[in-house]
């Protein structure tokens, strides 16, 4: 009956009596798993029922060579962000060298959603990387059920997948502190925090670092949550001169924030780093570019989408989950 809750890989790890991880590496048959435990797992999914073509791979299938990479963000945003492009770039490169290839899996819209499980139940892929996995919880959450190994790029608030799904992600935190630390060195006082979305980890971390970092040179008010775009720094800038002509630092949560926040002070007429001081996060190409050439915060996204194809490809090999936290740096330009 559709009304009877169907087993998952969770059940049949605990009538085993073994850890889910090594539930899932005994359904794909894996060689770290010893044929005992294979044999009291394949006993696990009789009594339980477990459907093993649901979410994953039935046992000894091979494999299609092929990783997905999730995207749950509209895709304009997408090709928009060039994190997001330099992150995939990561993958591609780390994948050069074997005989699997990412694909793009769309699954923004509901129809999207449901599509793209339906593709990986039919085990048309070996992983997936998750590649704004803040975004789209309730695919995580099918993706927990599964056998198909899962890397996250990026963070979930409260971390529940940890031990489930591989991650990879940027010290957020570290990084935002780096530049608060630059902006205090630098005499500012008066200092505005122009953030990314509030839903998001990485801003609310990016925050906590600023804060930290700042002591009794943050000032909440002169704190804003936007977008991560360049339109958003020119708005967010825009409304808070008008509000505190004295400003003479901006941190901005994001290179293309900080572009637009360069182009509001330029045409208050202000001077940077003259009158303000600027510093912002990624060091994208536009960084280097900028008017003038912008102070920020390295975040390794080419090496995180490398390390996300590598965990990818080491569950698929039957290694357990890791997490991998990524150092940054700060890139001292003219902007401040």
């Amino acid at each position: 009956m559709d009304s009877i809750k169907r087993a998952t890989i969770s059940d049949v790890a605990r009538v085993a009596g073994v850890s889910r991880a090594t539930a899932s590496r005994a359904l794909n048959d894996s060689d770290a798993v010893t044929a005992a435990t294979k044999e009291k797992v394949r006993a696990a999914v009789r009594e339980t029922g477990f459907v093993m073509n649901k979410m994953g791979r039935a046992l000894a299938v091979g494999r299609s060579e092929t990783i997905a990479v999730l995207v749950t963000e509209p895709l304009d945003e997408f090709f928009s962000d060039p994190t997001f492009l330099t992150v995939l770039r990561g993958i591609t490169e780390g994948l050069a060298e074997t005989s699997t290839m990412p694909v793009l899996l769309q699954a923004w819209s509901d129809a999207e959603h449901l599509r793209a499980l339906r593709h990986i139940e039919r085990r048309a892929v070996d992983a997936v990387i998750s590649i704004s996995p803040y975004v789209g919880g309730d695919m995580l959450e099918a993706l927990r059920e599964g056998t198909l190994p899962v890397v996250l790029c990026g963070q979930v608030e409260g971390q529940p997948y940890l031990g489930v799904f591989s991650s990879v992600y940027a010290d957020d935190v570290a990084g935002a502190q780096l530049a608060g630390a630059r902006m205090r060195e630098r005499g500012r006082r008066r200092i505005a925090v122009i953030n990314g979305p509030q839903d998001n980890p990485a801003a609310v971390d990016r925050l906590v670092g600023y804060r930290d970092s700042l002591g009794d040179a943050f000032t909440p008010e002169l704190t804003v949550w936007t977008g991560w775009d360049e339109g958003s720094g020119f708005e967010s800038m825009r409304a808070l001169l008008e509000r505190e002509p004295g400003i003479d630092g901006v941190l901005a949560a994001s290179d293309r924030i900080a572009a637009g926040v360069l182009q509001a002070l330029s045409v208050s007429g202000r001077s940077v780093p003259g009158d303000v001081s600027v510093i912002g996060f990624d060091d994208h190409a536009l960084a280097a570019s900028a008017t003038p050439p912008l102070t920020t915060v390295r975040q390794p996204m080419n090496q995180q989408g490398r390390l996300a194809a590598e965990l990818a490809m080491d569950m698929i090999e039957g290694k357990e989950p890791r997490t991998v936290v990524l150092d940054m740096e700060l890139v001292e330009r003219a902007s401040v």
